[in-house]
């Protein structure tokens, strides 16, 4: 009686943490899912690495330099001073030699309506009449009306300036540009950058805390229900306690082959130039963004086109899934049907297959894997930080050992301990 009772329990306990599983699972790729549309819409690639962007920075820099556009005093003193030398030059060389009247003069000799007597008589006069008009004190003051005109026409220097700033920055360009993360934007039914990225980061937070609590609920259900399996080993003998065990470590597997096992994400988190008394600033950029469990690895993988790729592919989906599920099986058909424990076959699957399917190797592998991606993009991301150029960028490694690791760890010591119980307990029935 006791035993039908506890084992009623632990199958409720079994679905009930199976059912928070399910939940979980969903969330997190929910989850997965948003981090990977922020990382997206907030790449380098459409930061510092974007043209056109910095076309509109450099407009802006420009245009604040181009606003306080003013020709100083000392320039318009030398202004002032070249256009008198060239005035009186101009004086000198034209007017008071007469050439300037020279082709006037021929012009109007050769035509016959003009009077020749006349002619003569200003011909003769002219030079008389130019030094009368004493032209060279007025020289001075042509030449300060023509500099204060000049700075008068400052706003329309500052308009052509303008003008030509934009044909060489070609600025508008890209007018009919189309936005590939329009697509982003829509999906979440928001209309641009700043809307999205607030949308996203505030249920990214949500949906971090409600992960988190259920990650604990549905270890912490699992693990309690291999622990009470132990220590109900009295009532419901080492068969019921196996079969629990081996269920609970199908649970850890399945979760831990579809969790993502690491997030590896290096981020600019912001960056700051000062350009002609401008300061440009940058908000943060993703340099990378990866989150992949066993599953999507080997998705990729197969699905990679060349035959190399998909070797390995083949060898990672069987090591890590399909050998470790033949195993667990075999262990709980090996307790209970006599045909499967008279098996030699069966029995060699179970105590060899262990050692091929190389688990604990694939951890080994996943925590140095771990390891060098952290330590690579600290390094790269430290050198940035740590720049010469006269800028300033801060940056943030959120690289980190994903749930999928955990639950993939617990079945591979999970399964270390059902291999080795069943094997002590099938030597002591031959003994």
């Amino acid at each position: 009686m006791y035993r039908n009772i506890i084992h009623i329990v632990f199958a409720v306990l079994f679905i009930f943490g199976g059912l928070e599983a399910i939940n979980l699972v969903n969330d997190y790729k929910v989850m997965k899912s948003q981090k990977e549309d922020l990382s997206e819409i907030n790449k380098i690639n459409y930061g510092l690495f974007n043209l056109a962007l910095w076309k509109k920075e450099a407009m802006i820099v420009f245009e604040n330099r181009i606003a306080s556009f003013q020709i100083s005093s000392e320039a318009y003193n030398e202004v002032r001073k070249e256009l008198f030398k060239y005035l009186t030059k101009l004086n000198k060389d034209y007017i008071d030699s007469g050439k300037i009247f020279q082709n006037i003069f021929a012009d109007a000799e050769k035509n016959e309506k003009v009077n020749k007597f006349f002619l003569k008589l200003i011909k003769e006069n002219v030079g008389t009449q130019i030094q009368l008009l004493n032209i060279p004190q007025y020289i001075p003051g042509l030449s300060i009306q023509l500099a204060d005109e000049l700075k008068a026409q400052e706003p329309r220097l500052q308009d052509v300036m303008r003008k030509e700033l934009v044909k060489i920055l070609k600025v508008n360009e890209n007018e009919n540009f189309t936005d590939p993360r329009e697509r982003i934007y829509k999906k979440y039914l928001l209309r641009d950058l700043v809307e999205t990225n607030e949308f996203l980061e505030n249920a990214i937070n949500k949906a971090q805390i409600k992960i988190d609590k259920q990650l604990k609920w549905v270890f912490g259900l699992i693990a309690a229900l291999v622990i009470l399996s132990f220590m109900a080993k009295f009532w419901i003998g080492f068969k019921g306690t196996m079969l629990w065990v081996t269920l609970s470590s199908i649970a850890f597997l399945v979760i831990g082959i579809t969790l993502p096992m690491i997030d590896i994400e290096g981020v600019l988190n912001a960056f700051d130039l000062s350009l002609l008394g401008t300061n440009i600033g940058f908000d943060r950029q993703y340099l990378y963004y990866q989150s992949k469990s066993i599953l999507d690895v080997t998705t990729t993988l197969i699905r990679g086109g060349t035959w190399d790729l998909k070797l390995v592919g083949g060898m990672v989906f069987c090591f890590s899934v399909v050998f470790p599920f033949v195993k667990l099986i075999l262990s709980i058909l090996y307790l209970y049907s006599a045909k499967v424990s008279k098996s030699k076959s069966a029995k060699n699957m179970i105590f060899y297959l262990g050692k091929w399917s190389m688990a604990d190797v694939f951890v080994v592998a996943l925590f140095m894997a771990y390891i060098g991606f952290y330590g690579i993009i600290s390094s790269q991301l430290s050198s940035i930080a740590r720049n010469q150029g006269g800028f300033a960028i801060e940056t943030i490694n959120n690289s980190k050992l994903a749930p999928g690791a955990l639950f993939f760890t617990t079945y591979c010591l999970l399964s270390i301990i059902i291999g080795i119980m069943i094997n002590r307990h099938d030597e002591r029935k031959m003994i």
